[in-house]
C-alpha cells in the first residue's frame, strides 16, 4: 500500500531541497500540461551540481524514473495539514538548461513571472540580507516588516517569504525566457538595466527610494517588476 506523507524533518529544513533516497509528496508537471500526483523521490544524479532525475510513485503504485529533459518540472509539499490538504507552501522545481553547458536540469524556483529567479546551488555560501528594519512605501507597492510586501490592491506576499527568498548571495535569473544569468553582488550594478531597464515604473520607484537599486532589494524589486510590468500596457 503507498502511503503519502512528509517526514517531520523536513518541515523545519531550512531552504529548498530534500535528501536524496526520501520520498515525499508532490507532483510532475508534463510537456502537455497535466499533472501528475504522487510520491517524489531525489535521485543521486546532478548536473553542475543540480538535480537531473526523479523518481516518481503514482497513488497506484506505479513508478517511473523521469529526467530533466523528458518533463515540464516537479514540484513537492513542505506539509499537509490533519484533513490531508496541500500545504500552499511547497517548492516548485523547473526543467531548464544548466547556465554553463545548456544541459536540462530541475532548479528550484524562487519566482515565477516575466523574471524567474533560480536557486543558484553553486554559490559559495549563504548570508542573510533580508529586510528586516525598513518600512518602504514606494509609489506602486509598499513594504513592512513582519506583515510583507504588497502591490497594488490585492497582491501580497508574507514576510517569511520575503526574508526567506533573500537569504542568499546569489542567482540564477532568466528574463521572458530566455538564458540564465548569475546575478549577485558584484554585478548587480550592470545587471539592473538588464533586467529592468524596459519598465520605466520601476525606474521611477527606484527614484522615489533609492535604497531599492541596491542588491539586497533584488528579490524584492523582482516580484515589483513581475505584477507592474507584466506587459506594454503596464511599462509607461
Amino acid at each position: 500500500m503507498l502511503t503519502i506523507g512528509i517526514p517531520s524533518k523536513l518541515l523545519s529544513q531550512f531552504g529548498p531541497g530534500i535528501s536524496p533516497g526520501v520520498e515525499v509528496y508532490g507532483y510532475v508537471l508534463l510537456n502537455n500540461g497535466d499533472t501528475l500526483k504522487g510520491l517524489i523521490k531525489w535521485r543521486v544524479k546532478y548536473v553542475e551540481n543540480n538535480l537531473a532525475e526523479i523518481k516518481f510513485t503514482a497513488k497506484n503504485g506505479n513508478s517511473k524514473i523521469f529526467n530533466a529533459s523528458e518533463i515540464h518540472g516537479f514540484g513537492h509539499y513542505r506539509g499537509l495539514n490533519q484533513k490531508g490538504i496541500e500545504s500552499p507552501e511547497n517548492e516548485n522545481y523547473e526543467s531548464i538548461p544548466s547556465l554553463k553547458n545548456g544541459t536540462p536540469v530541475f532548479i528550484y524556483r524562487f519566482l515565477d513571472g516575466r523574471i524567474k529567479v533560480f536557486q543558484h546551488r553553486s554559490t559559495k555560501g549563504m548570508f542573510s540580507h533580508a529586510e528586516s528594519s525598513e518600512k518602504i512605501d514606494g509609489i506602486s507597492f509598499r513594504f513592512e516588516p513582519g506583515k510583507g510586501l504588497y502591490i497594488g490592491p490585492s497582491y501580497k506576499t508574507s514576510y517569511k517569504i520575503i526574508a526567506s527568498r533573500s537569504f542568499f548571495s546569489s542567482y540564477l535569473v532568466s528574463k521572458d525566457n530566455g538564458n540564465l544569468l548569475e546575478v549577485n553582488k558584484n554585478n548587480y550594478d550592470k545587471v539592473i538595466p538588464v533586467l529592468f531597464g524596459d519598465c520605466p515604473r520601476i525606474g521611477k520607484e527606484i527614484e522615489k527610494n533609492p535604497d531599492l537599486a541596491g542588491f539586497k532589494y533584488f528579490m524584492m524589486l523582482a516580484e515589483v517588476y513581475n505584477i507592474i510590468c507584466n506587459g506594454s500596457s503596464d511599462s509607461n
